[in-house]
């Protein structure tokens, strides 16, 4: 089989498990129907969607957490710090969750490659290009979160979008970054 084609192949299942999962967690999220409020000190779960990867959150007071993901974004993999402040959300009725917004920044390595382009006059621009290149950039973050009532377990609906610095030469916004999440609590 081709690479080309091989690649397609793996793109085309890899969106549609993720799809599929996505899926799952959002209808899981809307037909529970017993939830609390926020009452855990530090949670770590999975992130999956755009910009997928891992995340730690710990709570820094009555209101704010600080929160880390490790996640892969852009075409690289990236280290995320959140400062995130915390507000109770009645979504439905009898249906609590807490609302999470705050900002942050990442930064991380990813590899780009660059192919010609007739439209763009500029011949360095132009040139193929491989290799590494570095990610910072900062991070917006707005969440609702679900605490399950009988299990030490949190699901998340969140979107986190960032600007790139170094987005092909170029700053990069990218709007939206969506994901869905679960975490433990302890």
């Amino acid at each position: 089989m081709h690479f080309a084609v091989k690649t397609r192949v793996c793109l085309i299942f890899n969106t549609r498990i993720v799809k599929k999962i996505t899926g799952l967690c959002f209808i899981l999220f809307i037909f529970i129907t017993h939830g609390y409020s926020q009452n855990y000190k530090q949670a770590a779960g999975l992130r999956l969607g755009a910009a997928g990867g891992i995340t730690y959150r710990r709570m820094l007071g009555t209101q704010l957490a600080g929160e880390v993901m490790l996640n892969s974004q852009n075409r690289g993999t990236v280290l995320t710090l959140l400062v995130e402040k915390h507000r109770p959300a009645l979504l439905f009725d009898k249906f609590v969750t807490e609302f999470y917004y705050g900002a942050g920044a990442h930064v991380g390595i990813a590899d780009h490659s660059k192919r010609s382009d007739p439209d763009f006059p500029d011949p360095e621009w132009n040139s193929t290009y491989h290799g590494t290149v570095p990610q910072m950039g900062i991070d917006g973050y707005a969440s609702f979160e679900y605490s399950l009532a009988r299990y030490p377990v949190v699901i998340n609906l969140d979107c986190k979008p960032f600007i790139e610095f170094f987005d092909d030469h170029f700053l990069g916004m990218h709007l939206p970054v969506i994901a869905v999440g679960a975490k433990y609590v302890f």
